[in-house]
This record gives structure tokens, C-alpha cells and sequence, in this order.
């Protein structure tokens, strides 16, 4: 018996719209100046499906991520934007060091508001459309239903 994990991707150029794209579209459009469509605010979106596999076969979902990232008229990574969400990343992640002591009292929540920011920035919130159709994208890759409503 094998197991393994793999990542499946959808595009959503539309709310309630969504298309298989594949991993390498993905990290071409990331890495490499690739192009993706880009909706009506300015953003590639994208669904990224993380499913564990047993016999190269689909058989639970672990994770579902919902990605944005703007982009410009032609479809390539707006590279300024992407680096606001890099530059973001450690802060939400592991906080910032505090240049002296906090006031008594006071609790800490600056990684808190960057986790937020870093959300604001890097996600999207599907619509029970975009969830329904994504649901029915992963059962029929996969052939059966592991990703319940």
C-alpha cells in the first residue's frame, strides 16, 4: 500500500466559477512570470485542495485553502502586492520582538493584527456557490465524495 499527499488547485475567475488548474500554472504564475486570469478586482483566486492519497487514489481532504493574489492587466503576479504578503508573513507567524516590556496589564496582540493583515491580503472568503461547486470539482477528481458539505 502507498500513501502520500498531493495539492489539487482550482482557479476562480468568477464567483460560483471554478476550474481544475494545474500545480505547475500555479507555481509558473508564482515564480516565473506565468499568466493566470485575473477577475474583476484584480486578483488570481484560487482553491488549493490538499488530499491524502492511499494507492495514488483520493481518500480524505486535509486541508482547503482559499489563496488571492493581485495581479496585473496582462495576468502575471503583481510582484510589490506579493512581497506586502512575504514581508507579512513572519510577523503574523512568530509575532515581533518587543524593544522593551510590556506595560503591566497590557497583553500583547500585535501578531494577532498581523495575522488579520496577512488574511486581508493573501485570502478569500468563498460564497456557498463557490464552496458547492469546489465540493463537486474534488468527489468527481477524486471518484467518490470525501469532501462533505
Amino acid at each position: 500500500m502507498h500513501m502520500g499527499v498531493s495539492a489539487w488547485g482550482f482557479l476562480r475567475p468568477r464567483p460560483g466559477e471554478l476550474h481544475p488548474v494545474a500545480q505547475r500554472a500555479m507555481e509558473d504564475f508564482v515564480c516565473k512570470h506565468g499568466r493566470l486570469p485575473v477577475d474583476a478586482e484584480g486578483f488570481v483566486r484560487c482553491a488549493e485542495v490538499i488530499v491524502n492519497l492511499n494507492d495514488r487514489r483520493a481518500v480524505e481532504v486535509l486541508r482547503v485553502g482559499f489563496h488571492q493574489y493581485r495581479a496585473l492587466e496582462d495576468g502575471t503576479l503583481d510582484s510589490k502586492h506579493f512581497g506586502e504578503i512575504m514581508a507579512a508573513i513572519p510577523e503574523a507567524t512568530f509575532g515581533s520582538l518587543p524593544l522593551s516590556k510590556p506595560t503591566p496589564g497590557v497583553v500583547g496582540a500585535e501578531h494577532r493584527f498581523a495575522k488579520r493583515r496577512l488574511e486581508h491580503l493573501s485570502q478569500w472568503k468563498p460564497t456557498q456557490d463557490d464552496l458547492s461547486k469546489l465540493r463537486s470539482l474534488v468527489n468527481r477528481k477524486a471518484g467518490r465524495d470525501i469532501m462533505q458539505p
